[in-house]
């Protein structure tokens, strides 16, 4: 025989003992309770679980119409069955409008085992299609919560308290500190303020070890989930401090489940779900925990490990900083007796090919210098935007100058370098980063299209000043366009090209730093060409 929870609405215990003859006739073990008032029914409804409701239509001080309001009070889906001797067409209909499921006289019981068990069947799946619209909706949100850019401790914070109380009474999240040598609870959702803050504080004396064989210390050990149905009927408790053990007890712990936090190095932490009441946690509530720890677990694993990154490249800026910092000292050294040594080269007429030499040793120098240059750059950048010298010059001077500065790179290459300048182009900029952020252009095409004409153009669109480098070089694949503005971007492998990749991120921010800024586009036929924008003064704007 299936055992059966019933509450029994009826004033009349002979009407009582009719109907769970007739359940156990139908194969049902009823266990029953009678209650004839709304005061009885409600704290029948709030103590305990029941499978049916059975109720008689009218009562001296109670109606089955009231009845169903009291169950409809507590948004539990419980079948409710009206079995009355007096009941006509008319009061049936109106008690089926009210929310019963099905109704009975009393002097025709026969089919009543076999509705209580088609209800029972209809109850359960709606109870499952509920259920699952439930953890849809919570799960959801979860992820919304997750992945909000706010602290990690306050997602954490949100996220316990999703579960609560539709789920379970409270929701625990843990994570395993080593240095700790536990579980250090990070996240607490319990409606009661006094006794969320009597955990908090126990936790923080006595947090749970790793040295239990079963709730969370076991979770963690093993990574395998936990349902506690009964924690009553657990033979010990879930940790060795009493105080804590106390606390459980003052919380009326009753049922949990215990999920892991998976990292990719293990676990994580863990997160629980608990009941207090007489309500016990199931198998769909440890889904529903094992789902919501693993969206958790992601988001933790994934701020590890971009923790890590953040640790690694602050690592490598001060490294590259440190390293710039050393070398630029003794590249100046190099530079000035290399200078001096090319000017009594030429003053005392050396031979031509050991002048050519020390030309070209002191071109790699000033190569050398320029990259150590931007790797401070990069440095300082990181931090802070650039800082500015802003003086009146040409632009077309300046690019000029630049293009001048590079002839005998170019010649070096076999390029033919160009230049169409339109002078006049006034403006406050700072000298210096207008210069390097030219400079970086033309090198750029030298390097990417060597044997081929690069083209520099100079010219007013507006009320900006705009540099157009040209060349015929590999080009640029499409989603390229802007990565390889990043700092250290490449659109081709180092081991191809030299250089860093910082060229054209600093050109970027020295252009942005004066309002103005740096594109690249793919040109027809093959090729790349880069534009330098920036804001001319308000009188050559007219």
């Amino acid at each position: 025989m299936r055992p059966l929870r019933v509450l029994v609405v009826e004033d009349n215990p002979d009407d009582e003992a009719l109907v769970l003859l007739e359940l156990r006739r139908g194969g049902f073990r009823p266990e029953a309770l009678r209650v004839q008032t709304a005061e009885a029914m409600r704290e029948a409804l709030a103590g305990g679980a029941f499978d049916v409701i059975l109720s008689d239509f009218s009562m001296p001080a109670f109606t089955a119409l009231e009845a169903l309001k009291v169950l409809q009070e507590t948004g539990r889906d419980i079948p409710f069955i009206v079995v009355s001797g007096s009941i006509g067409e008319y009061e049936a209909v109106d008690a089926m409008r009210a929310g019963a499921r099905d109704y009975f006289a009393k002097d025709r019981l026969v089919r009543l085992g076999a509705a209580v068990e088609r209800e029972l069947a209809e109850a359960r799946a709606r109870r499952e299609r509920a259920r699952s619209e439930l953890d849809r909706t919570l799960l959801a949100l979860a992820s919304e919560v997750l992945t909000e850019p706010e602290d990690l401790d306050e997602r954490l914070r949100r996220l316990v308290w999703l579960p609560v109380p539709r789920v379970a009474d409270w929701c625990t999240l843990r994570l395993y500190e080593k240095g700790l040598g536990g579980l250090r609870l990070v996240a607490l959702a319990h409606p009661e303020p006094a006794r969320a803050a009597r955990m908090w504080e126990v936790d923080q004396r006595s947090p749970l070890t790793v040295d239990m064989d079963f709730g969370p210390a076991r979770v963690l050990s093993t990574g395998e989930s936990e349902l506690v149905e009964d924690a009553l009927a657990r033979p010990r408790p879930v940790t060795h401090a009493s105080e804590y053990v106390q606390v459980l007890r003052e919380l009326g712990f009753r049922s949990a489940v215990h999920a892991p936090l998976r990292g990719r190095s293990g676990v994580l932490g863990v997160l629980s779900l608990a009941m207090d009441g007489p309500r016990r946690l199931g198998p769909e509530d440890l889904s529903f925990a094992e789902e919501l720890a693993r969206r958790a677990g992601l988001v933790l694993e994934n701020t590890r490990l971009f923790r890590e990154v953040q640790d690694a490249v602050r690592l490598r800026d001060e490294f590259l900083t440190v390293a710039a910092h050393e070398l630029r000292t003794p590249l100046t050294t190099l530079r000035l007796q290399l200078g001096s040594l090319l000017h009594h080269a030429n003053e005392d007429q050396l031979a031509p090919e050991l002048v050519t030499r020390v030309e070209r040793s002191m071109r790699q120098v000033l190569r050398l210098g320029t990259l150590v240059e931007s790797l401070l750059d990069v440095s300082r950048l990181t931090s802070a935007e650039p800082s500015l010298s802003p003086e009146r010059f040409d632009l077309a001077e300046a690019v000029r100058a630049v293009v001048e500065r590079y002839a005998a790179e170019a010649e070096g290459v076999g390029c033919e370098l160009r230049v169409s300048a339109r002078p006049g182009l006034w403006g406050r900029w700072d000298r210096a980063r207008v210069e390097q952020a030219v400079a970086a252009l033309v090198s750029n095409a030298l390097k990417f299209g060597p044997g081929r004409p690069v083209e520099v153009e100079v010219t007013r669109e507006g009320p900006v000043g705009r540099v157009q480098v040209l060349d015929r070089g590999i080009g640029i694949p499409e989603e390229q366009l802007e990565r390889i503005f990043e700092r250290f971007g490449r659109a081709v492998s180092s081991r191809s090209y030299g250089g860093l990749g910082l060229g054209l991120y600093l050109a970027r921010r020295a252009a942005e730093a004066h309002g103005g800024r740096a594109w690249a586009q793919t040109r027809e036929g093959g090729g790349a060409r880069f534009t330098l924008e920036l804001p001319l003064e308000k009188e050559e704007r007219a």
